[in-house]
């Protein structure tokens, strides 16, 4: 890498981009690939200290507000532009509050042409600040040669003056770490009294943890004489409170020329809780948005909810979170949790929450843990560090529980974290009802779409048949396109395929009944004309819609077979012959369930070895409606065009070859069902005659 020119760091950006960008800023800039889980790596360090660099995070970024965050933008050091999409428009929509333009920039366009020039213009802004910021450390350092010694002897001169004492700021003058002077200021914001504070450790002002930290910042570099950079630390009150002071220190030297440190304190405790507040709400309203997006999310519910839980745990800092649901007898049942992620097997969760869950799930409210309660089932002599703090809310979605989302953490919680529950709460009951009723329709849907077709196609010796079904969409719909293919108790072969008026379970009930009249007809004959009055006659008593559909009988015993085919209002079958000439065949006829009385010519053709019966729905014609047409003629050309690679299987070949055509015209415009349904005779084997 080239460490004389600023960095570009492309974070999962498509490839042409990543080229585009490469031409037109390669000559000056350091470019570099990388990926969302390696990025940390390329830019560590002290904000503010880093190399100057500028972060394109590509549209496919997961959770992009969270990694800007990671990566600590820094006005002199570190700028993100990041392409939006419109899965990720409401979780970037709160970066220009927590962020100024100059340094976190969106980019609406899906990255098109303005990113080249928001680089620049981020490049830009990060070099003026640098070299502003490199002028006046040069100046400052010139300045503290020439007049340090003076400086720091009028320091410690006055530290006890006019000036000091009556600063609306605290002022304390440190021996070692002892206090031995301080201002008003000082005192009311320390509570510091005399003699008590006399030569007492300014450190034993703050708990263990936070000595050794704030040691370490009054002595760093004490013998340069140079002032730290303020330090943020926190401490309690006698009264209980907690209170948190921004800390400066600057070497000084009194008046007998002893070296001493003098501290500037500033009471910064509204200010860091209002900072608090924000970070806090910003991040629930975060987490609302992540749960929104993984509850209307595809794919199966497990991973969905797995998805919430995560996402609740890191962002309300909770050691676990888990989702209880109801089966169906009732039983709570321990459904995810964050710990499933480092285990191998199911988790068991303390008996402590899933007492708080049976409490929830008992009272229908929710419970937020004041005090801190041991594990129930953790050993007696357990430490403070197993301790836990539970919170619950119930899953209700339109009056019925659902089950209870929990969380243990040995954190404090907020008051506010049942607001933030219950707004993802009510987004998990909503998510997993539905999918509970979506999977009740599927069943359903399932069980309406069983008499729409046969269990299998029948084995009819010296034939083969295949068939293809594919309706428009999956799941929910229910299609009015059938087929059916049996043995008629005459001998005959009957083949059919129709397409019922209208689509749904009204569409399935009407398939129903034209099956099953279909087949009781052809139990007494097989004849055309019988059997479909028979369906016309059903039809009509029933004020049903219309049908169409094409009914054809193969009389096996003559050779070569033949072949009886009738017409209600369908698109003309086709007959493919042994050397792949294919037709339609004129027969015509009315549709079924209009008229009181039908009359429909029968066309009667030879089927020698070779040849191929396709029936099919108007899907293959009118599949993107009326305005784009095909003829039967075309899809004759088609199935002529079609090679049969499985001659064990020509019928299965042939209608599979035209659905898989079908699905390559129509593309996207597809608004239809598709269903084919082919006979092949099949040569005699050898040595039979």
């Amino acid at each position: 890498m080239h460490h004389g020119l600023p960095s570009l760091l492309l974070v999962d950006v498509p490839r042409p981009r990543a080229d585009a960008l490469r031409a037109e800023l390669g000559d000056t800039t350091d470019i570099a690939d990388s990926t969302a889980e390696d990025v940390l790596a390329h830019t560590g360090g002290t904000p503010g200290r880093r190399r100057p660099t500028v972060v394109v995070l590509g549209e496919d970024v997961v959770g992009p507000a969270g990694l800007i965050h990671s990566l600590r933008p820094h006005p002199a050091d570190l700028a993100v532009a990041v392409t939006t999409a419109p899965g990720t428009e409401a979780e970037l929509a709160v970066l220009p509050l927590l962020f100024p333009t100059d340094v976190v920039r969106r980019i609406h366009d899906g990255g098109g042409g303005r990113t080249p020039d928001v680089v620049r213009d981020l490049m830009r802004q990060l070099t003026r600040r640098r070299d502003h910021a490199a002028a006046q450390a040069a100046a400052a350092a010139q300045h503290q040669r020439s007049s340090a010694a003076s400086l720091g002897r009028q320091l410690g001169e006055r530290l006890l003056g006019q000036f000091l004492t009556q600063a609306p700021i605290g002022a304390l003058m440190l021996d070692g770490d002892e206090m031995i002077a301080w201002n008003h200021r000082a005192g009311d914001v320390l509570d510091l009294t005399e003699p008590h504070s006399l030569r007492r450790p300014v450190t034993d002002l703050f708990a263990a943890a936070e000595r050794d930290a704030l040691h370490r910042h009054l002595h760093h570099r004490r013998h340069r004489g140079a002032a730290e950079p303020d330090a943020v630390f926190e401490r309690t009150r006698a009264d209980g409170t907690s209170q948190a002071l921004r800390i400066a220190a600057q070497q000084v030297v009194d008046t007998d020329g002893r070296g001493r440190t003098l501290l500037l304190v500033e009471d910064v405790t509204d200010r860091l809780h209002a900072q608090r507040r924000l970070a806090e709400r910003t991040s629930h309203a975060l987490l609302t948005a992540e749960v929104a997006a993984a509850m209307t999310a595809p794919g199966p519910l497990d991973e969905r909810l797995l998805r919430c839980v995560r996402a609740a745990r890191e962002r309300l800092g909770a050691d676990r979170v888990c989702i209880w649901t109801r089966n169906t007898l009732g039983e709570l049942v321990h459904a995810v949790c964050t710990e499933d992620d480092d285990t191998a097997g199911p988790v068991s969760c303390g008996n402590g929450q899933r007492a708080l869950v049976e409490h929830v799930v008992t009272a229908r409210r929710p419970h937020l843990d004041t005090a801190p309660r041991p594990e129930a089932d953790a050993d007696a002599d357990a430490s403070a560090e197993d301790t836990l703090l539970l919170a619950g809310h119930p899953l209700v979605s339109g009056g019925e529980l659902i089950g209870v989302l929990s969380l243990a953490t040995r954190r404090a919680l907020p008051g506010s974290v049942l607001d933030t529950l219950e707004n993802i709460a009510a987004q998990i009951a909503v998510g997993t009802q539905q999918d509970r009723l979506l999977r009740r329709l599927s069943e359903a849907t399932r069980a309406l779409e069983r008499p729409l077709l046969p269990p299998r196609l029948p084995d009819l010796p010296g034939f083969d048949v295949g068939a293809r079904y594919a309706p428009f969409s999956q799941g929910l719909h229910i299609g009015g396109d059938f087929y059916d293919a049996f043995t008629a108790p005459d001998g005959r072969h009957v083949l059919v395929l129709g397409d019922v008026c209208g689509k749904g379970p009204d569409a399935a009930a009407i398939t129903g009944l034209v099956r099953h009249t279909l087949w009781a007809a052809a139990q007494h004959t097989s004849d055309p004309t019988h059997v479909l009055g028979l369906i016309n006659s059903a039809l009509r008593r029933q004020n049903t819609p219309f049908c169409t559909l094409v009914y054809a009988v193969v009389d096996p015993t003559r050779t070569p077979a033949r072949l009886r085919v009738a017409c209600a209002g369908h698109p003309a079958p086709l007959l493919r012959r042994a050397d792949g000439g294919t037709t339609p065949l004129e027969v015509r006829g009315p549709l079924l369930g209009v008229l009181e009385t039908t009359h429909h010519p029968v066309t009667e053709v030879r089927l020698h070895p070779g040849d191929t019966l396709v029936l099919y729905t108007d899907g293959f014609t009118e599949g993107a409606g009326g305005q784009d047409r095909r003829e039967p003629e075309d899809l004759a050309a088609v199935a002529a065009s079609l090679p049969l690679a499985d001659p064990r299987s020509p019928a299965g070949c042939l209608a599979a070859g035209l659905l898989e055509d079908a699905h390559r015209w129509w593309g996207e415009r597809l608004r239809d069902d598709l269903a084919v349904l082919a006979l092949t005779a099949l040569p005699a084997p050898a040595g039979t005659s």
